[in-house]
């Protein structure tokens, strides 16, 4: 039987998470995407931070929560299944947080001895392992994030395109937070501040500071 590709991924759309089951003491955080319009249910800080990253990924169309289990021993939920754009172009992929020890004895391929015994394929979408050490290397821009949804929650219903358009098109250079809020300060900080958020989430302003440093009035950002 041949290896699946991308090319061949069957489509499949995954708009409804399953239960979350689990026990009184376990962790609950309920969060709102402004990308899928709607309210999540997560069961780890892990999944949390995947949840940022999706959120701050302009490539991401679509994702999903806990959108299937994964057959085997023992069985186990997937984080999400994500929908993907590239230029002319669109692949899936399933996520799931790798729980296993960073340290732990690695096989031939370098792949924790524990999740040797997982599938690369499954439904014929290829399965991505998200290591706990690249987790932690996105401590920064997922805490820059969890500061900015907020704000995109608000664009999503007060949208304003105009301040929008004006503020990329006075991006034509590298400015500071504090320069667009000074420049745009007839309008409402917040919507300002909000409307620059939009910008990057919808990858028409870049901003490398947010991967390296907290987000503050210096933090830089640019017209893509």
């Amino acid at each position: 039987m041949s290896t699946p590709n991308e090319a061949s991924v069957a489509s499949a759309t995954y708009t409804r998470a399953l239960p979350l089951a689990r026990r009184a003491s376990d962790r609950r955080i309920e969060v709102f995407s402004p990308k899928l319009g709607r309210r999540l249910s997560l069961s780890s800080y892990a999944a949390w931070q995947l949840w940022l990253a999706l959120e701050a990924n302009p490539a991401v169309a679509a994702f999903c929560e806990r959108p299937a289990v994964l057959d085997g021993s023992p069985r186990r939920t997937l984080d999400f299944w994500v929908r993907f754009n590239r230029v002319n172009s669109a692949h899936e992929f399933w996520l799931l947080v790798d729980e296993t020890n960073d340290d732990a004895t690695s096989d031939e391929a370098g792949l924790p001895a524990s999740s040797t015994s997982l599938p690369k394929w499954f439904r014929g979408t290829a399965l991505r392992l998200i290591p706990r050490s690249t987790l932690r290397a996105w401590s920064i821009p997922v805490a820059n994030w969890a500061q900015m949804v907020p704000h995109l929650v608000t664009w999503r219903r007060f949208a304003d395109p105009l301040l929008a358009q004006s503020i990329a098109v006075y991006l034509g250079q590298y400015r500071s937070l504090d320069d667009v809020l000074e420049r745009f300060a007839d309008n409402d900080s917040a919507m300002a501040e909000a409307a620059l958020y939009s910008l990057v989430a919808n990858g028409r302003v870049l901003s490398t500071d947010l991967s390296t440093s907290p987000l503050s009035g210096s933090t830089r950002f640019r017209r893509a």
